[in-house]
Parts: C-alpha cells; sequence; structure tokens
C-alpha cells in the first residue's frame, strides 16, 4: 500500500509506492559516463595540475601548483558564476536580473582516481571534510556572498562529468527562494516552540529507532521518513551546529568516520551505484533577505549531509508536481542498510 508522506525540514511531500519498484526496466543500472576521461590523461589526478587552473587552495606540505598534494581547490573551468562579475542587479520590466556574481570552485577530494567512496581511506574522509570547512570559512569573508552550495555528483546518473572524485562550491549573492521559505518556516517553528525543528525531528527518530541506521555521540544518519529517494541518508548533527564551518578538528573526525561507515554500507546493499552528496549550508550573510532568522541561526538550524543514491527514473510527475516517487519504504531500506553495516564490522 502506497503513502503521501510529509517532510517537515524540506516542506515537500514524497509518495512512497513500494509497487512501483516492480515495473520493467525499472532501475538505472551505472555505466561510465560517454567521452570521460581516463585515468591517464585526468586532469585531476596528482602529476596533472598543468591541466587545470592555479589552484585555490590545497592541504600540501610543499609548493603550490605541482604533486605531492591531499587535496586541491581549483576554480571551475566551466563555471556558472564568476568573482570577477559586477555585484548589482537591474530591473527588466516585471523580471529581475543580478550579474553573474558568485564563486564556483572544484575540490578535488583526493589525488588517488578512486571510482567508489568505499575505496577511501579515513584520512581521506578527514583531508576532504576539512578542505570544505576551509573553503566555506574562507568565501564567507567575502560580504557580496550569502548562500552557499556544496554538492557531490558521482557517475552520470548523478550529473558527474568526470570520474575522479571531486566536490563542487557554488556561492551566491541571493538566496534561493525555495531555500528561504525553509529558513523562514524553522524561524516559526524556533519561535513558536523555543527548540528547533531538528530536535523534533531527532527525537521522533530516537522514539521509534525504525529509521536510524547508526549514530556517534555527536551525529546520526538515518533513512528520513518521508525519503524522496530509494535508500537516502540524512546525517544531522545531535550537538549545536549550524554550519560546516561549525565543526571543530574533532567533529570532522567523527563525522569522517561515521561517513565512511555509512557509505561502505550504501555500497555493500547496492553495488556500484550513483549519487549525490548535498551538505546544507544556512546562509553566511545578514541582508534584507537573511535579517528576520540570521541572528537566530544557531538556535533554529543544524548541520546536515543527505547521501541521494540515483537508483530509479525521474518522469514528468515529479517534474510537473515537485513530488518524488520513491519505490523503495524508508523503514526497510534503514533495515538493510544496518545489516550491511553489521556485515562490514
Amino acid at each position: 500500500m502506497s503513502e503521501i508522506r510529509y517532510d517537515p525540514i524540506h516542506d515537500e511531500y514524497a509518495l512512497i509506492a513500494p509497487e512501483r519498484l516492480h515495473r520493467p526496466d525499472c532501475y538505472r543500472p551505472s555505466k561510465p559516463p560517454e567521452g570521460s576521461p581516463v585515468k591517464g590523461r585526468c586532469p585531476f589526478c596528482e602529476g596533472h595540475e598543468s591541466m587545470t587552473p592555479p589552484e585555490i587552495y590545497a592541504i600540501r606540505d610543499n609548493e603550490p601548483n605541482g604533486p605531492g598534494w591531499r587535496t586541491r581547490v581549483v576554480p571551475n573551468l566551466y563555471k556558472a558564476v564568476q568573482i570577477e562579475a559586477p555585484w548589482q542587479s537591474r530591473e527588466e520590466g516585471v523580471y529581475s536580473v543580478w550579474e553573474g556574481l558568485g564563486a564556483h570552485e572544484v575540490i578535488v577530494d583526493t589525488p588517488r582516481h578512486l571510482e567508489r567512496m568505499d575505496a577511501w581511506r579515513q584520512q581521506e574522509y578527514i583531508d576532504w571534510l576539512t578542505t570544505l570547512r576551509a573553503r566555506v570559512a574562507d568565501l564567507r569573508n567575502d560580504i557580496r556572498l550569502v548562500h552557499f552550495s556544496l554538492f557531490k555528483n558521482h557517475g552520470p546518473y548523478a550529473a558527474a562529468t568526470q570520474t575522479h572524485p571531486h566536490t563542487q562550491l557554488i556561492a551566491l549573492p541571493v538566496v534561493p527562494r525555495r531555500e528561504l521559505d525553509r529558513l523562514r518556516r524553522a524561524h516559526r517553528f524556533y519561535r513558536q516552540h523555543r527548540h528547533n525543528l531538528f530536535v523534533s525531528v531527532l527525537r521522533q527518530e530516537k522514539d521509534t529507532g525504525e529509521r536510524i541506521v547508526t549514530e556517534s555521540e555527536r551525529f546520526v544518519a538515518f533513512c528520513p521518513y518521508a525519503s524522496a529517494f530509494a535508500f537516502e541518508l540524512m546525517v544531522l548533527a545531535k550537538v549545536k551546529a549550524a554550519s560546516i564551518v561549525d565543526l571543530d578538528p574533532s567533529m570532522i573526525e567523527e563525522l569522517s568516520t561515521l561517513l565512511r561507515r555509512s557509505i561502505a554500507a550504501l555500497y555493500r546493499e547496492l553495488g556500484d551505484f550513483d549519487f549525490n552528496i548535498l551538505f546544507d549550508t544556512p546562509p553566511m550573510q545578514k541582508n534584507f533577505d537573511t535579517e528576520d532568522f540570521f541572528d537566530d541561526l544557531p538556535e533554529l538550524w543544524r548541520f546536515s549531509v543527505r547521501i541521494v543514491p540515483r537508483l530509479f527514473r525521474m518522469g514528468g510527475f515529479e517534474l510537473g508536481s515537485g513530488m518524488m516517487i520513491n519505490p523503495v519504504v524508508p523503514e526497510e531500506a534503514a533495515s538493510l542498510l544496518r545489516l550491511a553495516m553489521k556485515e562490514g564490522e
């Protein structure tokens, strides 16, 4: 029997329809993207630093723009926005237009050309998260940049065009309207209940326990009640931390361990699969859009990461309604992942 479930964090409905799992040709098996570079001429591999723009940041003990790094950050060669663009907007009749100001960076996660995250070492997870934190912390010093989108695409069905492990960061002078709606709803909830919405979600998940996959002292990984995607995992901070810049080194190490175990369990259950990883980052500047709730962000928001497997096709219903159809019941997904995690211990 299908269910229409509501997600209070993202203010969206998801249609949980296990009957859809038996449709012909439902599953999209992973395959190499056509035309993707092989390791020998990959611009992100160690020793190929001349194939990218000069680096912005790196974890290394030697001179920049050569071998010897553990992570490396460069401007995106095909950038969606540019830091050199003017900081201005204009009206065109009923339309509003901002110049294409922003930052678009590529974080090369590791010098090793690994095509599965379950092959990463613990230190590679730590270096990756440390680098993401450093870039957000640095770019928030630019008062023009308000919204930060930090995401990882893996595999052709998740829109990746490079097989070498990498993450992207796009910073914009505006906050997307859907994001503003989420923040305003969270602010209203906080003002009404004097605790944040995430605390209520954590209490609910702890009370039932059936969707929790694993947890540590300060983080919990669970399949959301209204998962929009099959085997979707949310990793949520159990302590006060609104964004990745609020994580200290010990929290980075703890999160690295939990992510490594969670991703290994997903690979054990799903095989070689495509996915997106999304880091939820609240606005970094106070402006006319964010001033109502900005000062309360440390209290009303919690850091989270979503791991979104891209296993099934999207169709016209999803595009037209904005409501996803998920053929795998989240409680069943969590049970299978808990089992997979035990098998890996």
